[in-house]
């Protein structure tokens, strides 16, 4: 077992233990046993547990990135996922950033993120003839939080690039009005902030 057999729904159910202060450091790792291999943690034996304990040293370790594939296997189905970004809709844009507005860019919110992007291979059209909500399930129950990590990553650093270049251009047109200097100087600072928050996210 790794990073990559573990599902998105998998990851969100240990994280949530782990932040839960309620627990115990045993009570975590038994919960751990039960979410990863669906096993009933309080009948294994002293000898099984010990197994079982072994095989999640992976926890210990990174996620890694996973290279973008245009097809993915996920449950039952396959799911196209087209990096040539300007083939986007609009509405997908539009969904996205709702998406991230309504619930972020936390691993809770991924399987509602990546369905705008994931569409159903025998489909042409985003959210069109199919149950986007079947999508979403898949996509939590099935897709690994390695490449849901990777995916997520890979369209929020587009994001943030497309922002940086509407602000770039936002801000030579406003430089190429006639301004007094010291208002220049003023804008060309907020331009300058508002170009840094993006790329460090505060």
């Amino acid at each position: 077992m790794d990073w990559n057999t573990i599902s998105l729904k998998q990851y969100n159910q240990i994280k949530e233990i782990l932040l839960d202060p309620e627990y115990s450091e045993e009570d975590r790792l038994l919960y751990e046993i039960q979410i990863l291999f669906n096993v009933d943690p309080f009948k294994l034996s002293m000898s099984e547990l010990k197994y079982f304990i072994k095989q999640m040293s992976f926890l210990a370790k990174p996620i890694p990135k996973m290279k973008i594939k245009d097809i993915y296997k996920i449950g039952y189905n396959k799911y196209k996922l087209d990096k040539r970004l300007e083939a986007f809709t609009v509405a997908q844009w539009i969904d996205w950033r709702n998406l991230i507005n309504e619930g972020g860019t936390e691993t809770d919110n991924y399987a509602n993120l990546l369905s705008v992007f994931l569409i159903p291979d025998n489909k042409k059209e985003y959210n069109e003839g199919y149950d986007i909500q079947q999508v979403r399930n898949d996509i939590s129950e099935y897709l690994s939080i390695a490449d849901a990590m990777s995916i997520s990553a890979f369209f929020l650093n587009f994001q943030k690039a497309l922002l940086i270049r509407s602000l770039l251009y936002s801000r030579r047109l406003t430089l190429a009005t006639k301004l007094p200097k010291e208002k220049r100087k003023t804008v060309k600072e907020e331009y300058r902030k508002a170009i840094m928050a993006v790329i460090t996210g505060r």
